[in-house]
């Protein structure tokens, strides 16, 4: 079924500049990937205004480059002449940050597929011919009735929060080492948050110094933008980010459950996965940091004392209570053998779990001690620990190995 150009509603599409404060540091505002005559319309058209690019080519030149560059705040994507073009949307999915959002220019005036773009994300379908006016128009901002600027975007990022059956386990270990395997093996972007602001040990593993200023943007929860997270964040590496605090021991830190959720809604909006090491510290702040969570990991050893409290975690989120409750707990076995044959052997820790572990992970103090005490990534070193982490890595993402740019992975 087709309709007339002129029949086509244009959507509410955010700002072609969002407010300066929204923008973090190395996004463009507005990035442009089109034919030469829609270049000269959006020239002409005066609404690209301040730093914006425009790239010669459609939705295959978007793909490719940004795969490796950062992902602008608004995308403007021309996919006309494309066989399937929501599964191009889909792969340029993939390779955008969370947060972006994107304009489509095509040529078939579809119901059908205009509504499938809607579906997989897309802010807006403009259809050929293109006149000045219609650019106008389409991208003008425009707020809705609460005077907030609508807006719709490609995806968020995925939560992952872990956290210990019992202190000891390597918790913090697997978290970082989990948040460098995406970073570097599967080239996403990564936050890596140790809520523990006063003992938290993920800078210690990557050897670099936390920046001040998460406990008062916690406090202060209406101050958290992206602006503010990035000047707070220390950088492990290219696509690696590090949140976390160094306060003094002896004071009270406290911050509100929906401190979290501000937290969280901003760090999702900006990075493909954001990694909550989670203390055991039973407050309703760190709970909430579980609760939202897309996945919980909890991370157990062969002990009697972990299977008790692995269980007791597992149902205090209801996972498991009801056929139609999602499972959103996965668990991983770290250091097996450590305790040699005092410990719980792995079928007995299967049957007390009542789940098959996402991962197990041998005792390995010849790679795991130098590691920690010089700063480096065990991860790095390819052999069963690694291995390892990978498995948690293709439990979470689904990507069986690093892939080019132009593979497709359900998210």
């Amino acid at each position: 079924m087709t309709m007339e150009p002129q029949d086509v509603r244009l959507p509410t599409v955010s700002p072609i500049e969002p407010p300066m404060k929204l923008i973090a540091a190395g996004r463009l505002p507005v990035m442009a990937f089109v034919d030469a005559e829609t270049e000269r319309l959006l020239q002409e058209s005066s609404v690209l205004l301040g730093r914006n690019q425009i790239v010669s080519g459609g939705v295959a030149k978007a793909i490719e480059y940004l795969s490796e560059q950062r992902s602008p705040h608004l995308l403007i994507v021309d996919i006309s002449g494309i066989d399937l073009p929501l599964s191009k949307i889909q792969i340029l999915a993939d390779v955008c940050e969370p947060g972006t959002t994107v304009i489509a220019i095509g040529d078939h005036n579809d119901v059908a597929l205009y509504r499938d773009l809607q579906e997989a994300g897309v802010a807006n379908y403009i259809v050929k011919p293109l006149t000045r006016e219609l650019l106008t128009k389409a991208l003008t901002p425009k707020t809705n009735g609460s005077g907030d600027i609508g807006k719709a975007s490609l995806k968020l990022g995925k939560m992952v929060s872990f956290i210990g059956a019992r202190g000891g386990v390597g918790t913090t270990t697997l978290a970082a080492n989990l948040a460098w395997h995406l970073a570097n093996r599967q080239s996403r972007r990564v936050a890596l948050v140790d809520l523990d602001l006063q003992h938290g040990d993920c800078a210690l593993l990557f050897n670099v110094a936390t920046t001040p200023g998460l406990r008062d943007a916690l406090a202060n929860p209406l101050r958290l933008d992206p602006l503010l997270l990035d000047r707070i964040m220390a950088q492990c590496d290219e696509r690696l980010f590090l949140l976390g605090g160094e306060e003094p021991i002896h004071e009270n830190v406290q911050f509100t459950a929906s401190a979290m959720d501000t937290l969280f809604s901003v760090l999702r909006s900006q990075f493909h996965y954001v990694i909550v090491d989670v203390p055991r510290i039973p407050a309703p702040a760190y709970r909430r940091a579980l609760e939202i969570a897309d996945r919980r990991v909890i991370v157990v050893d062969q002990t009697m004392r972990s299977m008790r409290d692995a269980v007791r975690l597992a149902k205090m989120f209801g996972d498991g209570d009801d056929v139609q409750t999602e499972h959103r707990s996965i668990f991983i076995v770290n250091r097996t053998g450590e305790a040699g044959h005092h410990g719980l052997s792995l079928k007995e820790v299967y049957k007390v779990l009542q789940a098959q572990p996402t991962s197990t992970i041998p005792f390995l103090p010849s790679l795991m001690t130098p590691a920690a005490h010089h700063g480096t990534i065990a991860a790095k070193k390819r052999g069963k620990f690694a291995d390892g982490v990978a498995a948690v890595a293709l439990e979470l993402s689904g990507r069986k190995r690093r892939r080019r740019w132009f593979s497709w992975r359900a998210n």
